[in-house]
């Protein structure tokens, strides 16, 4: 694989004097405009088929038990691998904000990149970590049921890296939706700035899952 010179922003478009233009957020580049950052790797977001075995499904609560119809907000980190994007942390926070479960998570391939720039992720944090999908499947199927509430923003990329199907959602990606309808989205810090008059990222800092779900 060559190296790959690409835009980690985002192509927007402004209204200027003479109409309107698109420009990427991270240098303000044209759509013509050489990459201003350089990796080892090409990376792809496209669906890997083989990424489609191991889905988990959440289980009805047990009978005369409470525990499992509880309100959880999660979020999830992912880096880029020769199998496409993998989990690399996840967490999740109750309804006061306590962190119940969190882990990083070690790839099942080879990692390309692992996306620091938004996930925080580390190599150094990864070198160690023993703990695998299916590790984290286990956990949260013991913490979780099919009538457990789960909140987050664009919760599809969580699910899709926790291989889980869950259909008792928050999501905040759809109760507030962009103006342009799908496929965009309205950023979460766009949303907490709006709505909470906070701010929880700027643009291209790294993600604190804690400090997202909180929001």
């Amino acid at each position: 694989m060559g190296s790959c010179a690409y835009h980690w922003g985002r192509a927007n478009k402004r209204r200027v004097a003479t109409g309107l233009e698109t420009r990427y957020s991270c240098c303000m580049g044209d759509l013509q405009s050489e990459g201003c950052c350089l990796a080892s790797t090409h990376v792809s977001d496209n669906l890997n088929p083989d990424n489609y075995t191991g889905f988990v499904s959440t289980l009805p609560p047990n009978p005369g038990t409470s525990s499992h119809h509880a309100v959880y907000a999660l979020d999830c980190e992912m880096c880029y691998t020769t199998g496409g994007s993998e989990l690399t942390r996840v967490t999740v926070v109750d309804h006061d904000s306590r962190v119940v479960y969190e882990s990083f998570v070690q790839p099942h391939n080879q990692i390309l990149d692992y996306n620091t720039r938004f996930s925080g992720i580390t190599e150094e944090q990864l070198e160690d970590v023993t703990t695998t999908l299916r590790d984290v499947q286990a956990a949260l199927l013991t913490l979780f049921s099919s009538s457990t509430v789960l909140v987050g923003h664009s919760l599809e990329s969580d699910f899709r890296a926790l291989k889980l199907i869950h259909h008792t959602v928050v999501d905040t990606s759809v109760l507030f939706p962009h103006k342009m309808g799908p496929p965009y989205k309205r950023a979460l810090r766009n949303l907490a700035s709006e709505h909470l008059k906070k701010i929880i990222q700027n643009d291209g800092d790294s993600c604190c899952p804690r400090h997202d779900l909180n929001f």
